[in-house]
């Protein structure tokens, strides 16, 4: 594992730095992204944006994001996108700083996962259970979430857009639409309550459909 952080580390090290993203520089990403392509993964994502929202910096260059849409198939835009790939694919090459650390943190440490009640090392990018993506092992543990929210959930709150913010009482908030996902991050249930009085609609980088 020591390996493959190091070169993910150096691979966005050399974007932050203006370096072209090639196939061949992280396989195991480019090979992940594809087969999600192929598959239809992308299709279950809502659409975001890559400027943080607390920052305004982008989580990630447009031309690296480019190659990244290329290889899933989306169209080539910036700083909008597919939140699959966003929020996935996308934080995992980000070195932008954030009030609450690196995003890509969310893949890397356990607390998502465990959040979620699955093992820590589930969310891992090269952990590939039965071959499947990181993007779909996401995709199927939190789209269930929002299409019926767990009865012991800390928080579910409805949109006047149909967006929904779902928090587990292990941790994980989920938000997007029923059949239709946005992000997914750790947060300390203690300091959900605050979130009832933000807008449903505005919430998380998230980009309506016009």
């Amino acid at each position: 594992m020591r390996d493959v952080l190091t070169d993910l580390d150096r691979v966005a090290h050399e974007l932050s730095e203006g370096l072209p993203l090639t196939a061949d520089a992280l396989p195991w990403l480019t090979e992940q992204i594809r087969q999600d392509a192929a598959e239809g993964t992308f299709a279950h994502w809502g659409r975001s944006t890559l400027l943080d929202e607390n920052t305004g910096t982008p989580m990630l260059d447009a031309p690296p994001l480019h190659v990244l849409q290329r290889w899933a198939a989306l169209p080539e835009e910036f700083p909008a996108t597919n939140a699959g790939l966003a929020h996935v694919y996308s934080y995992l090459l980000s070195t932008a700083a954030t009030p609450y650390g690196p995003k890509r943190d969310r893949w890397l440490g356990g607390e998502l996962a465990t959040g979620l009640g699955l093992p820590a090392e589930h969310f891992l990018p090269w952990h590939r259970p039965d071959r499947r993506t990181l993007a779909q092992r996401v995709t199927e543990a939190v789209l269930p979430l929002l299409d019926q929210p767990p009865a012991d959930a800390v928080l579910v709150q409805d949109g006047p857009v149909g967006l929904r913010t779902v928090v587990t009482a292990g941790g994980a908030l989920v938000y997007g639409w029923p059949g239709r996902v946005v992000t997914a991050f750790p947060v300390d249930v203690a300091g959900v309550e605050g979130l009832r009085g933000l807008p449903v609609a505005a919430r998380f980088n998230v980009v309506l459909d016009d």
